[in-house]
């Protein structure tokens, strides 16, 4: 019995003797490495420096682009340049973009400058310029231009874009429509309208009494052909009296000579 405790606490060391020579080879410890610095180099170069110290490497960004430095280069690294880590650690590189990211221009035409001013920053937009001109609506945007020019809305630009906004700064007073004119202005303007509106007047009072006249006069001729109506009956009357008495008178006569 002692024997075999004896036999299996052999071979539990040597497991773990054989266990942690295996974790030192797969951490590497005790393999430390300097890290090479690689910020301002061009992508392929960095990449050819930690192949070349024995790293890994891999691009963390690409989608941000600085004017300030060529396109594909490595602005930043993790880790750190000169720390010293495991030459089985993987570098990560931060590189500038080719070109500045493509987006679509918002409508910020005729809105306050604060909602205009949050709506482009919330973007990324960042190359700003804000002027002002005379005009009775304050800190009302009242024109964009993106890089020199007028453009329409979801037109697509650079994130970097040049943008200059026009503001009203509320000096002009929004005077009502009848401080506008002066009296004499309005005056004449009243008395046109009078004049015109005297004219209408007048016609219509023409219209109206010519029309009366017209039915005046077929007033007066429906009386007169009634009268002549009357007229041709009485007559009419009369001369079928008279046949009735010559009829009479005649119709005696032949009863004298019978």
């Amino acid at each position: 019995m002692l024997v075999n405790l004896a036999l299996m606490l052999i071979a539990f060391i040597a497991f773990v003797y054989i266990a942690l020579l295996f974790v030192d080879v797969f951490t590497s410890h005790g393999q430390e490495r300097k890290v090479p610095d690689v910020r301002n180099m061009p992508l392929a170069q960095a990449i050819s420096v930690l192949e070349d110290a024995g790293f890994k490497w891999d691009i963390s960004d690409s989608t941000n682009y600085d004017e300030s430095h060529r396109p594909g280069m490595v602005l930043d690294q993790d880790p750190q340049a000169n720390s010293q880590v495991k030459a089985i650690r993987t570098i990560y590189l931060k590189v500038n973009a080719m070109h500045a990211r493509i987006v679509s221009f918002p409508k910020i035409h005729e809105v306050s400058i604060r909602q205009g001013l949050a709506t482009l920053r919330a973007i990324g937009f960042k190359n700003i310029e804000v002027d002002s001109v005379a005009s009775p609506y304050k800190g009302l945007i009242l024109q964009v231009k993106v890089n020199g020019r007028q453009i329409a809305p979801n037109t697509n630009v650079s994130i970097n874009s040049m943008i200059r906004l026009t503001v009203g700064d509320g000096s002009i007073e929004d005077m009502a429509p009848d401080s506008i004119l002066d009296y004499a202005t309005i005056d004449s303007i009243e008395e046109m309208n009078y004049m015109q509106e005297l004219e209408r007047l007048e016609k219509e009072a023409e219209e109206n009494a010519a029309k009366e006249a017209a039915s005046a006069d077929n007033v007066d001729k429906d009386k007169k052909d009634s009268g002549n109506k009357d007229k041709d009956r009485k007559s009419s009357d009369k001369d079928k009296d008279k046949k009735k008495d010559d009829n009479k008178a005649r119709d005696n006569k032949d009863k004298e000579k019978k």
